[in-house]
Formats: structure tokens, C-alpha cells, sequence
């Protein structure tokens, strides 16, 4: 789901964890994002605390604070910063988003809550999981990238309205949407469609 913004470009991701998080599916978040995308991955470690700020009458993050609190931090010009949560969010006119970023911003933040398994009664399953993550960040830093939801039900950017979508899209950007990608964005073998 995206805001609207300015124009940007992407020479390097940084993933920024926000709340309590596992160092271990962080850095298994870089090693998926890694295989995805040619620019470089990196964990930041976290020097600023973020503030979770809780929507009226709900037990979840409000997305856009988070966001908005992202993108206030010092990030240089090309760094596409991902904030990622095991903080259920929404905002107050959806009952939760998986994501949330600025069409052509610099930041975006996902939330890892609803794409465990184990948040539908089911067995955990760390490779869903960390898929399911993969493939959400790609999503919003395609908005990062200026691109739009997609009709393509098998892209990248197709809106995911629950888990079930997520897994159906798949892990690729479509042959309308993965030429509108900065070159060398991709990693080789990567821009399939």
C-alpha cells in the first residue's frame, strides 16, 4: 500500500528492525532479500529507537507513524531503508496492511506479524516466513521505485489483501512492471516473468 512522494532510485538496501526482533531472522531476511535484489543488503544495527505508537481501540501499530518516523531518519540519497516489525499493523482505514511506503520515498515498513503461519494457528515455519518477508519488501520498495499496484495477479505488485494472495504472487515482478526497475536493481536470473 503507498503514499505519494518523489522520485528515487535504489543503490543499496538497509533493513532496520523495529521492536523486538530475532537477530537470526533478520539477518535470514538480508540472506533472502540478497538473492532477490544486485545492490547490496545490510542489517543496520539499531541506534535509534522507533516509536510504536498504538491506533484507538486496536492492539496494532498505527503503519503510517512508523513510516513517517522511518523516513525522518538521516538516510543518503540511492539507500532504500527497510523497517521490519513483529508488530501487527494497520492504519485506521484497513483492519491491518502488511506494509506501508511513499510512492518514490525512501523507506518503507513491513510488518512479519500476519505472514507467520503460526499467526493463523498454524505450525511455524521460518522458510514461509521468511519468503512471505522477501517478497513484501519487494512489493514496497517497488513502490519506493515509483511502480503501482499491478492487475497481474502473479506480480510482485499485485495488492495482497490477505496471506493467501501473497503466496499466489509469487516471488516475481511482471513484464510490464520489471522493465519500469532501475537497471542492476534485480539480481541476474531474477527479473523472470
Amino acid at each position: 500500500m503507498e503514499l505519494v512522494s518523489e522520485p528515487s532510485s535504489v543503490e543499496a538496501v538497509h533493513l532496520l528492525t523495529v521492536g523486538p526482533f530475532p537477530r537470526r531472522m533478520a539477518e535470514d531476511l538480508i540472506i533472502g532479500l540478497s538473492r532477490e535484489v544486485r545492490v547490496p543488503c545490510r542489517l543496520l544495527e539499531e541506534t535509534t529507537e522507533i516509536e510504536t505508537q498504538i491506533l484507538p481501540d486496536r492492539a496494532q501499530v498505527h503503519a503510517d507513524h512508523l513510516l513517517r518516523q522511518l523516513e525522518a531518519l538521516p538516510i543518503e540519497r540511492g539507500i532504500k531503508l527497510v523497517g521490519v516489525t513483529l508488530h501487527d499493523m494497520a492504519i485506521p482505514i484497513f483492519t491491518f496492511v502488511f506494509g506501508r511506503s511513499r510512492l518514490g520515498g525512501p523507506a518503507t515498513v513491513v510488518s512479519l506479524a500476519r505472514l507467520r503461519p503460526e499467526f493463523y494457528g498454524l505450525p511455524a515455519d521460518p522458510a514461509v516466513t521468511m519468503r512471505r518477508g522477501v517478497a513484501e519488501i519487494l512489493h514496497e520498495i517497488g513502490h519506493n521505485l515509483e511502480l503501482k499496484h499491478c492487475r497481474n495477479y502473479s506480480c510482485l505488485m499485485f495488492f495482497s489483501h490477505d496471506v493467501e494472495t501473497v503466496d499466489l504472487r509469487g516471488m516475481s515482478f511482471c513484464a510490464s512492471c520489471a522493465p519500469l526497475l532501475p537497471a542492476g536493481f534485480l539480481a541476474p536470473g531474477r527479473n523472470r516473468y
